[in-house]
């Protein structure tokens, strides 16, 4: 018997794809095991496996892999973001998963300013604020991802309300109103009152935006000195350091 053109493995009956599934246009054979990596990275390739040679796979493995760098990069100047708001709630620890998405779902200048963690349309989640508008994530179990934003040159009004625990939040837009519930007491009240503020201030709004996307600008140009080898991986994150102080 052959072995996997990719990972080497002897190829028996028990680890090979059924119906010639796993032959490549040269008539070399992935075992199962490959199979099911180049389908979960790209389903179409592998539909079509024997229109696609070993350099087809291993670009798009890598592809796939620059990706994921690019998405946890992302994810780490999050998450050093949401560190620096110092919050009192518990959005940052119970809204992992959520937190997780957040590469995927905001832009690459989108700044988080604020987070509350609460429930809406039946689904639990977190209401992040940031320097565009509001979004609420909810990465739940059995339905996957949910998101809804509210831009922030749509909301007419935010207004909270709070019993003996816990507090809720409402946002009006045009047309619609959004209720947040389930939100710890104190936390549904600073962080209404942070957009409101936020909502009154539209020029120092518009400012910070731009100072805001002018220093990710620059982080971009130090990754790509970095990636040159102009500047070594402590130079970087010292410099890095440097900028996300400045947010």
């Amino acid at each position: 018997m052959a072995n996997c053109i990719l990972c080497s493995t002897e190829l028996k009956f028990i680890n090979t794809p059924t119906f010639g599934s796993g032959k490549l246009n040269d008539g070399s054979i992935v075992c199962t095991s490959c199979f099911k990596k180049i389908n979960n990275a790209d389903p179409k390739m592998a539909f079509k496996l024997k229109n696609h040679s070993l350099n087809d796979i291993k670009n798009l493995f890598d592809e796939k892999a620059t990706k994921n760098e690019q998405a946890l990069s992302r994810l780490e100047e999050i998450k050093i973001q949401i560190r620096q708001l110092n919050l009192t709630n518990s959005a940052s620890f119970l809204g992992r998963k959520e937190i997780n998405e957040l590469p995927n779902i905001l832009a690459q200048s989108e700044i988080i300013d604020n987070i509350v963690q609460g429930t809406y349309n039946n689904g639990h989640g977190i209401l992040i604020s940031t320097n565009r508008r509001l979004v609420f994530i909810d990465k739940g179990i059995l339905y996957g991802l949910k998101v809804e934003d509210f831009p922030l040159d749509k909301i007419s009004s935010i207004q909270y309300e709070t019993g003996l625990l816990l507090g809720g939040i409402k946002i009006y837009t045009s047309g619609n109103t959004a209720k947040i519930d389930n939100i710890e007491k104190l936390s549904a009240r600073t962080f209404s009152e942070f957009v409101r503020d936020k909502l009154s201030k539209p020029n120092n709004s518009v400012n910070n935006v731009a100072s805001e996307v002018n220093i990710l600008d620059q982080l971009e140009k130090l990754a790509k000195l970095k990636e040159s080898g102009i500047l070594s991986e402590d130079e970087f994150n010292e410099q890095k350091k440097k900028f996300l102080e400045k947010l």
